[in-house]
């Protein structure tokens, strides 16, 4: 899917966030507070959305995402900037931390993104990616079939059956934890790893920007 069709999924979702909430049985939001503890210092959230992962963190931190409408929300009260995780509108090094959560695998191009969020952090600064990935064989299994009844149901919650067609596909379709990783360490990042959570499809990807001497 071209960068001008994901932006349209993004902003004509209704209600997006609450059938997120509904369809992992809140398990979003524990997710997202794992990701929050690792978080330091100056904050940059890309694909931020309604701004959730900045309005539970308590210090300094930016929103950018590429849709307007998903920015409208009054939840937090931060600086929210319009743009594109492959061309980040910030200068070098300039925050602690960058996060994406949900989002990675609506970039059309993830390698590009990486290596903006590793020119945005400062020295040392570290990298949290929260992402899903419905896995091949028997291990995804369970998820396959819980995604299908996710779609099945996503019109009763005013969802488009053809955006829980795109967001299943972007799932499927979403690198390997090692291909990652990869794209982590060839963008300069080091000690990189990745948390999976309940052996399930969501797990968390966390890297450091080395140290310039």
């Amino acid at each position: 899917m071209s960068k001008r069709d994901i932006l349209f999924v993004f902003s004509n979702m209704r209600l997006y966030e609450a059938r997120n909430v509904v369809f992992s049985f809140a398990q979003n939001l524990i997710w997202r507070r794992k990701l929050i503890k690792f978080i330091e210092g100056k904050l940059l959230d890309v694909a931020t959305g309604p701004c959730i992962i900045p309005s539970l963190y308590n210090g300094s931190s930016i929103g950018l995402d590429i849709s307007l409408n998903m920015l409208k929300s009054k939840k937090c009260r931060i600086l929210k900037v319009v743009g594109d995780a492959e061309n980040l509108p910030f200068h070098d090094s300039s925050f602690d931390t960058v996060s994406i959560a949900f989002g990675l695998r609506n970039v059309p191009d993830k390698v590009r993104a990486i290596e903006e969020f590793y020119r945005v952090l400062k020295p040392n600064g570290k990298l949290l990616i929260l992402e899903m990935k419905i896995e091949k064989g028997i291990l995804g299994i369970p998820n396959f079939i819980y995604s299908l009844f996710m779609i099945f149901f996503s019109p009763f919650l005013f969802g488009s059956l053809r955006d829980y067609i795109y967001l299943f596909k972007s799932m499927l379709e979403f690198p390997d934890d090692d291909e990652i990783l990869a794209y982590m360490k060839d963008a300069g990042f080091k000690s990189v790893g990745v948390i999976r959570f309940y052996l399930g499809p969501t797990r968390l990807f966390i890297g450091y920007k080395r140290c310039m001497e």
